[in-house]
């Protein structure tokens, strides 16, 4: 249950990773405006951008695709534009995102960094796949993101996404917190990194119980879901352990 746990939970986590990832490449740009980064950034951040390798053809194939797909946010003229700025752009902007990157002793945090750059999270986590499937999944992600993610880097979040994958369709408590809960929780919530004990968890999650009832009908929480997801936060996002050395 706990392992499971971490991966979905990591959904808002991530979108707090998406918040700080935005911010860094504003200040990181140092008030260089161009046309991809105010036409993009609309569905995708920018690291996601530059970091995915391609070839020049590529690049105008995806960048014609994105305009058909939102008719009107980018013209024929732009997509010209965008194109010219990414490929005169992209080499250092990927070494402005490389050389920015934090390491994280913690795999669950260095697979939220490297992996959510491109990838809600709940869609990566949702597969239930072997190790080696995992290992070649990642490996392929690494061909795709450049030095953004190194060959160790690789090795533990393949190592972090199996042992997830161990406990996938046991842990009953984590797909309740899953269906019940983070389908409400907005964008850069702050639940998926908070801590509290028991009492403290029962009081929230029931509140949300209520808050579900009154106001979103279709997402009904049961007082047996309450315990599991009780019990699932306080084995997950108990108390921080006193590490304190007597």
């Amino acid at each position: 249950m706990k392992m499971y746990f971490f991966i979905f939970l990591l959904f808002f986590y991530q979108c707090t990773i998406a918040t700080e990832i935005i911010a860094s490449e504003t200040a990181t740009r140092k008030g260089k405006s161009l046309l991809v980064d105010s036409k993009c950034s609309k569905c995708h951040t920018l690291n996601r951008v530059f970091l995915h390798a391609r070839t020049e053809e590529e690049w105008r194939h995806v960048i014609d695709e994105m305009m058909s797909k939102i008719p009107g946010w980018i013209s024929p003229e732009e997509t010209k534009q965008i194109y010219i700025e990414i490929i005169t752009n992209r080499q250092e902007r990927v070494q402005e995102i490389t050389e920015g990157r934090e390491d994280y002793a913690d795999n669950r945090l260095l697979f939220l960094d490297r992996c959510t750059m491109c990838h809600p999270v709940n869609r990566i986590l949702k597969e239930n796949k072997s190790s080696e499937e995992w290992e070649e999944t990642v490996e392929r992600m690494r061909s795709e993101a450049g030095e953004y993610i190194s060959k160790e880097d690789a090795s533990r979040i393949a190592a972090f996404l199996s042992k997830r994958s161990d406990v996938l369709t046991e842990d009953i408590g984590s797909r309740l917190f899953v269906t019940k809960c983070l389908v409400c929780h907005p964008p850069g919530n702050k639940i998926l990194i908070e801590r509290h004990n028991r009492a403290e968890w029962e009081k929230i999650v029931k509140e949300r119980q209520q808050f579900a009832k009154n106001a979103t009908p279709r997402v009904r929480i049961g007082g047996a879901d309450v315990a599991l997801i009780v019990e699932l936060l306080v084995k997950t996002q108990g108390p921080e352990p006193d590490r304190r050395v007597p």
